[in-house]
């Protein structure tokens, strides 16, 4: 199957007394095409570190051939242990008949893990944890504590392309972040709509790097944390290419 086109629309900025017809056309590119979508985050059982760089998704299940990743392509391919998938937008769970896939993650040295995940029509977002063991391990899995909670931040996000400066980025993606220079891996933060996402796990007074994945490429931005409301900007080569 083709891959999806992510739909864009074209926003008049002002064409009063322009030269051009064309001079001030911002073109606005909106990332959410797929509505029904599951960010899977594979992650070493025991250590809590993120999947070995060899670590392999397959899609299984009657609806596989209607799965794809959130940037519309078809082949799906797990960067740093992280991959968000999606519903074609034509195909829409019901209240009475959710679709189901399973997901088969695959390692070097690992016992093979597979894991249901279900669409419903009353959840649009979700967050797939899987935890694979090393071949003989019988450690339990380790229990990561959740994150403080602090007062609400807003963060907008805009993405923008490399030498188009008439484009800019509306993501709808998973969001992950981690303190600046801290160690381990990333941690879920949520998901932002348009470009916009209010959190309560970000300190006052912190710095924060931030990620996302889209287009099988892994985007980062880093930001001190002094007050409640923040617009980031963060380059996105693949969501312009259409």
């Amino acid at each position: 199957m083709k891959a999806i086109k992510i739909a864009f629309s074209v926003l008049l900025i002002s064409l009063l007394g322009c030269k051009k017809p064309t001079e001030n056309i911002k073109i606005v590119v909106d990332t959410d095409i797929i509505k029904y979508t599951a960010m899977i985050n594979v992650t070493d059982a025991q250590t809590g570190n993120q999947a070995p760089a060899n670590t392999t998704i397959a899609i299984l299940g009657a609806a596989a051939a209607n799965i794809y990743e959130v940037s519309g392509k078809k082949d799906i391919e797990l960067t740093q242990g992280m991959v968000a998938i999606g519903l074609h937008p034509n195909i829409v769970p019901t209240a009475t008949e959710p679709i189901t896939i399973t997901v088969e993650i695959n390692a070097p040295g690992y016992d093979q893990q597979r894991k249901d995940v279900t669409f419903t029509v009353a959840q649009r977002q979700q967050l797939v944890n899987i935890g694979i063991t090393k071949v003989g391990n019988t450690e339990p899995p380790i229990e990561v504590p959740p994150p403080p909670v602090y007062q609400d931040v807003s963060l907008n996000f805009t993405g923008q392309c490399p030498n188009r400066s008439d484009m800019q980025i509306r993501p709808s993606v998973y969001v992950s972040f981690k303190k600046s220079g801290a160690t381990g891996g990333y941690r879920y933060l949520g998901y932002m709509d348009k470009g916009n996402i209010t959190t309560n796990l970000l300190a006052q007074n912190e710095t924060y790097d931030f990620q996302i994945v889209f287009g099988g490429e892994i985007y980062q931005v880093s930001q001190k944390i002094e007050q409640t409301r923040y617009h980031l900007i963060v380059d996105m080569p693949a969501a312009c290419k259409f």
